[in-house]
């Protein structure tokens, strides 16, 4: 008897799904836990598993397109079945006259033949290719026209005494780059003529296009989730300035000691937090309307940002592990959020969440809670500040700490002591192991 196989919650806060790709096609025959589609969710692309065995008879819903939880994606059954109940047109071939039609769908040469003689050849332009432009189009731009060049290709070319004007430019749009001013260097290259002032003309610049761009599930999950956050969630901010040179020395020493350490000053954050969360359960613990969920485990959330937004996959038992392990772990789930294979277990159970935007030059920000988490930390750039010592001015290294806190579980004056702790532990890390 034909059934029909319906999109499942890939993860808890799904809604619908995107069918991305078919593993199968219909006419195939399945078993039940064969994955047979992959789904984009508001989390990650994921497997879609066959509930039953039997022939793949109609796919329902096609690639590209949005299908809400429970709805039926396609029908499975045995050939010749009746399967228009469920959404199919009447009854399946049967077996043979599958496995005929076969070839015929997978040759779409003859339609292609059937073009008018007429219709432009695609020679000049084939799409995706990635043949640099024909020599044609590397010849010298109207006078006036600015040639597009890297600014160290045009320091180069002055220093050379070449003309960018006639250098067949390698970089994007067919922009000059370095080593193209340095291959006209090579070959004797147009030395540079002076043009006369008077035909100099302006040039007229083309306004960027207007666009639309089609969210994808995963962003417009993020929005709501974001907007849910400040909308419903009371937050409140406190920063603090934290010094760096006992993380710096932390991690040197590392590297000293073992040369393929792969270990930077996040890794020792993230022990730290785990560390200093132990020691406060408010940290630990989470809104529950009519109550308060206290967690007792160091599972700390890293926003690891993506093509379409931010993912923050966890890290567990922070607190028992060494910082070589963190490191490989961090490395394994980025991976795995950038590839997209990330499923719903990997992004859930954590306390508190890690967004660090030190290496982009950031010095002060304030991050939005991820739920139902009740703080999140905003950590900025290490900088050469002067600090005070003994009375004294002397230069330091200084990154700037700012916590967004759920006011319904955290105080200020809670916040604050935990923000003293951690200061505290960060600018003597041997308190980590304590």
């Amino acid at each position: 008897m034909a059934k029909p196989i319906t999109l499942v919650q890939l993860s808890p806060t799904m809604s619908e799904g995107t069918l991305v790709k078919w593993l199968v096609k219909e006419g195939d025959r399945i078993s039940n836990g064969q994955a047979i589609a992959e789904v984009e969710t508001d989390k990650a692309v994921m497997e879609q598993e066959s509930f039953f065995d039997g022939t793949l008879l109609k796919i329902v819903a096609k690639e590209g397109s949005k299908v809400a939880v429970e709805g039926t994606i396609a029908i499975v059954g045995e050939p010749g079945e009746d399967i228009s109940a469920l959404g199919g047109n009447g009854t399946t071939p049967s077996a043979t006259a599958a496995e005929k039609s076969a070839p015929a769908k997978a040759q779409p040469a003859p339609a292609a033949a059937q073009k008018p003689a007429s219709a432009p050849a695609p020679v000049a332009k084939p799409a995706g290719s990635r043949v640099p432009p024909a020599p044609a189009k590397a010849t010298t731009p109207p006078v006036g026209e600015r040639t597009l060049a890297s600014p160290l290709a045009r320091k180069i070319a002055k220093d050379a005494g070449v003309e960018l004007r006639g250098i067949a430019g390698s970089g994007p749009q067919g922009r000059v780059v370095r080593k193209d001013v340095e291959n006209a260097v090579a070959n004797g290259g147009n030395k540079a003529v002076a043009s006369p002032a008077r035909n100099v003309q302006p040039v007229a610049v083309s306004p960027l296009a207007d666009e639309e761009v089609k969210l994808s599930g995963m962003r417009q999950v993020i929005a709501r989730r974001l907007l849910e956050s400040k909308q419903t969630v009371p937050h409140f901010q406190l920063s603090i300035d934290v010094r760096g040179e006992g993380l710096l020395t932390a991690v040197a020493r590392i590297k000293e000691a073992m040369p393929d350490a792969k270990v930077t000053v996040t890794h020792l954050i993230i022990k730290a937090m785990g560390a200093v969360a132990l020691r406060h359960k408010a940290i630990r613990s989470q809104w529950a309307d009519d109550h308060l969920n206290v967690l007792g485990r160091t599972d700390i959330s890293v926003a690891v940002a993506i093509e379409d937004g931010l993912l923050t996959p966890v890290l567990r038992d922070v607190h028992a592990k060494g910082v070589l392990q963190l490191a490989q772990e961090l490395r394994d789930v980025a991976g795995k959020a950038r590839a997209r294979k990330l499923t719903p277990e990997d992004m859930s159970g954590g306390i508190q969440t890690l967004s660090n935007l030190g290496m982009y030059g950031i010095n002060q920000f304030a991050a939005i809670i991820n739920p139902p988490e009740s703080s999140i930390l905003a950590v900025a750039a290490m900088e050469d500040r002067p600090v005070v010592e003994d009375g004294r001015i002397v230069p330091g290294k200084v990154m700037t700490i700012t916590m967004g806190c759920d006011h319904r579980v955290i105080d200020g004056a809670v916040a604050a002591q935990y923000l003293q702790d951690l200061k505290a532990t960060l600018e003597n890390p041997v308190m980590m192991l304590l």
